[in-house]
């Protein structure tokens, strides 16, 4: 059976390749071939060696750097002609560049580490900026767009990379506009931070739980409970009506008199996340302090607040003017004392002549009431 033997050598023009059946012919020619692939896999070939003895024979090249001649031009005569000689002087920056030039050129690599290193800081330098890169540059800040729009409030740190921030911003602050809902930019899907709180039982409203359904209904769910099986069986076969049976007139005064408006969002208010645990400040009024406050501020009973000593010292609070503030401007609860003593209500600010300076604080003073004013 006749066997194949094939040796190829990758030279730089090429692939050169001998096949022979059986045997190779002769040694002199396995020879020449062993040394035609070392000259390729040194990249010795004819052609190669050929054009370095040329680049050898040819002259070197030479670097001319050109110095430019000083020139004096603080002479009378050239001051005129100063701004044209200065024309012709190359700028500093260009002459140490040269330099830094010429000097890379001297320096000795050791690996190619460094050329490739230098050789991509080059490339890097000579890139241009992406798109992206230059939309980042000439993005403006939050101060910037604050300064350039009317409503700087409505401004939000995502307003800066809208395609056109000036428009978005006029949009916003139109009237009559509604924004866009604040969980847009979360990562976490919409209302799953309430998976684990749990739902208060539902209430019915209070003019409807004033007509006595829900005791009604109570006591028929126990009456149904204490049934035997017949009897539920025979209920069910034999349903009696009329069980619920409430006054029409008291269904009427519910729904057409009590009746009140459930709590309901204003134009524009959007819902989010805990809304419905937050505070409604509307109901809050300044100076009623609800029990938990009384409790964590530790205040015993008929005691002062902490702060009312500070407001005898420096006056009310000029943003509540009419604030009717007891031990400042009206008369402290019936029971307490003044004094600095514990639960004592310090001293009432009064003038030299012992006349109440912030109004009536020990409540002697007739009240205006409506017939007065007629």
């Amino acid at each position: 059976m006749a066997t194949e033997v094939a040796i190829t050598t990758n030279g730089v023009n090429g692939t050169n390749g001998v096949k022979a059946n059986g045997r190779v012919k002769s040694k002199n020619q396995l020879r020449r071939l062993k040394a035609k692939q070392k000259k390729a896999e040194q990249g010795k070939t004819p052609e190669a060696e050929e054009y370095q003895v040329k680049e050898e024979e040819a002259e070197p090249q030479q670097n001319v750097e050109y110095v430019p001649e000083k020139l004096d031009v603080k002479g009378p005569a050239l001051e005129a002609f100063s701004d044209v000689f200065a024309r012709f002087q190359p700028p500093p920056e260009a002459v140490s560049t040269e330099r830094e030039r010429e000097n890379v050129k001297g320096e000795v690599i050791y690996s190619d580490d460094e050329m490739a290193s230098e050789g991509d800081s080059e490339s890097e330098e000579k890139k241009p900026l992406s798109k992206k890169k230059a939309r980042k540059m000439n993005r403006l800040t939050v101060a910037e767009l604050k300064q350039l729009v009317k409503k700087p409030e409505v401004v939000e740190w995502t307003d800066v990379t809208a395609a056109d921030p000036r428009l978005l911003l006029h949009l916003k602050s139109y009237r009559n506009t509604v924004p866009i809902p604040a969980h847009w930019s979360a990562k976490r899907d919409y209302l799953q931070g309430k998976r684990g709180i749990e739902k208060p039982p539902f209430q019915l409203p209070s003019y409807i739980a004033d007509t006595g359904i829900a005791t009604m209904r109570d006591a028929i769910k126990e009456k149904e409970a204490n049934m035997s099986l017949k009897q539920k069986t025979r209920e069910r076969v034999q349903p009696k009506m009329g069980k619920v049976d409430i006054d029409y007139q008291k269904l009427h005064d519910a729904f057409f008199k009590y009746m009140t408006k459930p709590n309901v969002t204003s134009f524009g208010e959007m819902y989010y996340e805990g809304k419905e645990f937050e505070t409604q400040l509307k109901h809050k009024r300044p100076g009623d302090l609800s029990p938990e406050l009384v409790e964590a501020l530790s205040i015993p009973p008929l005691a002062p607040p902490p702060w009312l000593i500070s407001m005898q010292r420096f006056g009310p609070p000029p943003s509540y003017p009419t604030l009717r503030i007891p031990g400042l401007n009206a008369p402290i609860p019936e029971g307490a004392q003044w004094g600095f003593h514990p639960g004592g209500w310090g001293k009432p600010p009064l003038d030299e002549y012992n006349r109440p300076l912030y109004g009536d604080v020990f409540g002697v003073l007739p009240k205006n009431t409506d017939a007065d004013n007629t």
